[in-house]
């Protein structure tokens, strides 16, 4: 038989990944009698239908114990082909199985890195040919994605609406952010609980929405006079309100780079008791899979405060798992101690004003991402 034996530590992921790499006929999972680590056990179950090799937890920190269980699994499979997954656990489960297992003629050691990559430390050699499934990686970390807006759902009608927003916002910026963004807490109120309406600054500058595919935007200046643009697209609402449209733009922008395999927006995270979406404990602007791990991204005009990076950074660890990457795109430039903080909190950052950044954009951010996205995440 093909047996795959698998440390269990504090990251489900390159257990469940190593089990699709190798495709065993067995899997036998080492682990603790922690909470979590009875979890991890059970939800890996979950995604995979193999047979299991049950086994009493393992002591955590008795070397003798430790040793006596690898060599016991070693004795136990002699005959079979046998692949040792050393990516979670703990590291003296890793050292002293790592010794047992090493010097046998039937074994291999393996380990998954953040980039998804398999190594086999006994022919030296790497294999990257499984799919990187995102929604499995998000019910491992026990958040399961279920409300998000598909990029490939934005059609060419979307995309003139987003024109017609942008150009708007240029005309009078000030009024455009008081009707669509910066919204009192009543109109706030009126907009999430009404299909439709009208918010109004005077009789020359107001907006009209129809939920989710219609907003007529009336503004004026006092050099140019009134002008009015109409949006009727599917998720013209969206582009309109909250800063939608910058959030697209920064997704069709991700939607030309190679390593886009998948590209979700407004991704909801309701708690997991109420399931509440108009609620949610989180929301990510953007979601990226690139083939091997997940792109997460925060879209703002501009950071109003720290604890924005502070709450991106806690949901990037908790949803994505150690192997996630985490990049902040700004339209304005960011401040030093804004950079510092992002840099302390492993969080890329791009800002579309920034004259660091050369005229071509896109291209800058595809180099920034291709320079962060294979390296590993030390926190």
């Amino acid at each position: 038989m093909k047996v795959h034996i698998t440390l269990v530590g504090g990251q489900p992921a390159p257990v469940y990944n190593g089990i699709v790499a190798t495709r065993p006929d067995k899997v036998v999972f080492v682990y603790s009698n922690s909470e979590d680590s009875i979890k991890y056990v059970e939800d890996v179950r979950m995604e995979t239908d193999i047979d299991i090799d049950e086994q009493e937890p393992l002591d955590t920190t008795n070397p003798q114990k430790i040793l006596e269980r690898a060599t016991s699994l070693a004795e136990q499979y002699k005959y079979d082909d046998v692949t040792l997954n050393i990516s979670s656990g703990l590291k003296s489960w890793s050292h002293l199985f790592g010794r047992v297992f090493d010097s046998l003629p039937n074994a291999s050691v393996v380990y998954m890195d953040q980039n998804n990559i398999l190594w086999n430390y006994r022919t030296m050699e790497s294999q990257s040919d499984f799919v990187f499934d995102m929604d499995v990686q998000f019910r491992l970390q026990h958040n399961e994605l279920k409300h998000f807006v598909p990029f490939a759902d934005y059609t060419d009608e979307d995309k003139t609406s987003f024109e017609k927003v942008e150009t708007a916002r240029r005309y009078n910026t000030g009024n455009f952010n008081k009707l669509t963004t910066t919204l009192s807490s009543e109109w706030k109120g009126m907009f999430q609980n009404q299909g439709h309406g009208r918010f109004v600054l005077s009789e020359t500058n107001y907006v009209e929405w129809e939920k989710p595919d219609f907003v007529r935007l009336v503004l004026s200046t006092k050099k140019h006079g009134v002008s009015e643009w109409e949006m009727k697209s599917p998720h013209a609402v969206n582009i309109a309100f909250n800063s939608g449209w910058f959030e697209y733009k920064v997704a069709r922008m991700l939607s030309h780079w190679r390593y886009a395999k998948e590209i979700r927006l407004n991704c909801l995270f309701p708690d997991r008791k109420s399931n509440n979406v108009r609620f949610p404990k989180n929301e990510i602007d953007i979601i990226v899979n690139t083939g091997t791990k997940l792109l997460f991204v925060e879209c703002k005009t501009m950071i109003a405060t720290s604890t924005d990076i502070d709450k991106f950074r806690t949901a990037v660890k908790n949803y994505g798992g150690m192997g996630s990457k985490a990049i902040f795109v700004t339209d304005n430039a960011m401040n030093d101690l804004q950079k510092e903080k992002c840099h302390d909190s492993g969080i890329i950052i791009f800002s579309l004003k920034d004259n660091a950044f050369g005229p071509n954009k896109e291209q800058e951010l595809f180099k920034l991402l291709e320079n962060e996205l294979f390296n590993i995440n030390t926190k």
